[in-house]
């Protein structure tokens, strides 16, 4: 049989009708430049059922799970999105390893007889097929015994056997699918160095954005609400959750610099509504915007933060805010760890409340144009498809060999 590569077939994390913005639906978009894509949602599961049958979405995710309706629909000339035929066993929280195991090599069975006729229906021949496999670590140790595509690769994008929802079965299947798997491709260092214990082909093919919005050239509107908040105004934008940021350097930083103006824009979590940040005179909330907003608020701020945590579950994570920060040419200081490195000299490296408030007051020192532009370059660097050309390039190695 010919090598040559037919479609390719991701599958996803997050459901496609989400439309929000996930690396593996922008890699689907990008493969699709060059072959046909399916793009497979998750397998709905019991407990997700018994949650959201009140709901339309609900109902519906009910009634594919049980192939009653159109399980596979075509949303472009060569892209299709595949919602599986199956129903998955909610299994996460058994500790009879035995068990588990037995339930999850049934989901995943499920899972691929359901793509393996999606697949047949539009006529492709599944072993001319790549899969890539957006870290659905569970199933994907099935991908191979259950379908046998002509390739196999894994994507890891975060750290996500420290997230206390795989940390118990992920900690031991996830290498198990790594060393099951043609190529790992990672969007840190440090996370496709974790791969390549188990797994020798294993790459770290950056990060990609979607940056044309952001134009540092353009002179944007300053929205009202920001407007009116003194400067030097310090900002952060994103979701503003206590698994990943820390609270206490901002509650150090905003009442250490009370000339400073602390701007947190994003949907808050608990940790931060309940937080002391909200008693603290110079810090400012300014919840939720539309992505298209967001260059007109950054425009407007003097210095952007990631003020992340240390922790395993945001060591290895690549922040794709820090290329919307230097795309807008703005100064930007990080909190020091390894995936941050790839960003020097273009950022600020910190630890600690005051080497971030030293790194902050060198961040507002004046700038060359050239240092501004050479950032901005950087940053709109990061594409999509470099990413994919490195996937191709380990694929036509894998099929030369």
């Amino acid at each position: 049989m010919s090598k040559k590569t037919e479609a390719y077939i991701v599958i996803a994390q997050q459901e496609w009708a989400l439309n929000l913005g996930s690396n593996a639906r922008n890699l689907a978009v990008t493969f699709n430049q060059n072959y046909p894509v399916m793009y497979v949602n998750p397998a709905v599961d019991i407990r997700s059922i018994i949650k959201t049958i009140h709901t339309k979405h609900g109902r519906k995710r009910l009634l594919l799970g049980l192939g009653l309706g159109k399980n596979t629909e075509k949303v472009s000339l060569t892209m299709w999105v595949h919602t599986p035929s199956s129903i998955a066993i909610s299994i996460n929280w058994l500790k009879n390893i035995t068990i588990y195991n037995w339930c999850n090599k049934r989901n995943g069975r499920s899972f691929f007889k359901s793509l393996k006729k999606a697949v047949h229906k539009i006529g492709w021949i599944k072993e001319k097929c790549v899969v890539f496999n957006d870290s659905q670590m569970f199933t994907g140790l099935f991908t191979k015994n259950y379908f046998q595509p002509l390739l196999n690769f894994y994507y890891i994008r975060d750290n996500l056997i420290e997230h206390p929802y795989f940390a118990f079965h992920g900690s031991r299947i996830e290498p198990l699918t790594i060393e099951q798997a043609d190529a790992i491709f990672a969007n840190s260092a440090y996370l496709s160095n974790y791969a390549s214990n188990h797994n020798q082909l294993s790459l770290d093919i950056g990060q990609g954005c979607e940056l044309d919005m952001y134009d540092a050239d353009k002179t944007y509107p300053a929205p009202a609400d920001i407007a009116a908040i003194p400067h030097p105004r310090i900002g952060y934008i994103g979701f503003l959750t206590g698994e990943r940021l820390d609270i206490s350097l901002l509650e150090e930083i905003a009442e250490a610099r009370k000339d400073w103006s602390i701007v947190l824009i994003g949907p808050e979590e608990s940790r931060f509504r309940e937080s002391k940040l909200h008693q603290i005179s110079n810090v400012y909330f300014l919840g939720s915007r539309k992505p298209v907003e967001l260059p007109g608020y950054l425009q407007q701020l003097d210095v952007c933060l990631n003020p992340q945590l240390i922790n395993p579950l945001t060591v290895g994570n690549y922040p794709r805010k820090i290329d919307e920060y230097l795309a807008m040419g703005k100064p930007t200081v990080a909190t020091d760890t390894p995936a941050m490195h790839m960003f020097l000299p273009f950022v600020y490296l910190a630890v600690g409340t005051k080497a971030y408030i030293s790194s902050i007051e060198k961040a507002m020192e004046e700038r060359t144009a050239e240092e501004i532009a050479k950032s901005i370059d950087f940053a709109k660097g990061h594409t999509w498809e470099a990413c994919v050309e490195k996937i191709y390039a380990v694929q036509k190695q894998l099929l030369n060999a």
